[in-house]
């Protein structure tokens, strides 16, 4: 028998200073999900070229558990060389493979994952996951398809989409957002200020003023801060 059946508990950190990635590896197939999370957290922390290899193929193991943290490990680690071999995990039959994927693509960063991503914009699993890294990645491609989605009947979701808008930054999104500032929805007021306040257009700032009669000081709070982040950044733009 090795150093893991499955069953027993390895030690994680006798693996970690032996940099022994097969047996790290074998690690993330058990059956404890605080095994698995610490060999993930050990990928991490060794932060070696060398695993990038050994975790992209992982990601074709027969065992769900060990695509999606090896898909997890490299995201944290930042492999943009992974991009191309975590973007078939988008189609995974498991939801939380595809959904730690979508994660670690935006992570990454990397441009390449964008049309891939908005792809997966109808996976009703994972489209949250989708939209904040689309947002993370930060490419004005992606702008036009968010703004669609504000359409969705989902508040949550919506708000995602606010907020992806606001880490993007293109300022094709500022009247979308001045529009959303109208909604009575909390947490959509809240990630619409909060969004104009990043992009730091000069339109916002009488829909900001107007939005102030709000009753509730939780939100205008919100609306105060963005106000103030548009007004910094504007002087340093002078």
């Amino acid at each position: 028998m090795g150093i893991l059946d499955g069953i027993s508990r390895p030690n994680i950190r006798k693996l970690e200073r032996d940099k022994d990635i097969n047996g790290l590896i074998n690690a993330l197939k058990n059956k404890d999900p605080n095994v698995r999370f610490d060999a993930e957290n050990a990928f991490i922390r060794i932060r070696d070229e060398s695993l990038v290899d050994p975790l992209i193929r992982a990601l074709n193991d027969e065992n769900s558990d060990v695509r999606w943290n090896a898909a997890s490990a490299l995201g944290k680690i930042g492999s943009k060389e992974a991009t191309d071999y975590l973007i078939p995990l988008l189609k995974d039959e498991k939801w939380f493979v595809r959904m730690h994927t979508a994660i670690s693509l935006g992570e990454i960063g990397n441009d390449n994952a964008v049309d891939p991503l908005m792809e997966c914009l109808n996976d009703e699993k994972i489209r949250n996951n989708v939209v904040l890294s689309l947002g993370k990645i930060g490419n004005n491609r992606a702008t036009v398809f968010l703004i669609e989605l504000l359409k969705d009947d989902d508040p949550v979701f919506r708000s995602n989409v606010l907020e992806a808008l606001g880490m993007i930054g293109d300022e094709k999104a500022v009247e979308p957002l001045i529009e959303a500032l109208k909604d009575d929805d909390i947490s959509i007021k809240k990630h619409a200020a909060e969004s104009l306040g990043k992009i730091g257009s000069k339109k916002a700032i009488e829909p900001l003023n107007q939005a102030l009669k709000d009753k509730r000081w939780y939100v205008r709070l919100r609306i105060e801060e963005a106000l103030k982040e548009i007004e910094t950044k504007n002087k340093k733009i002078n």
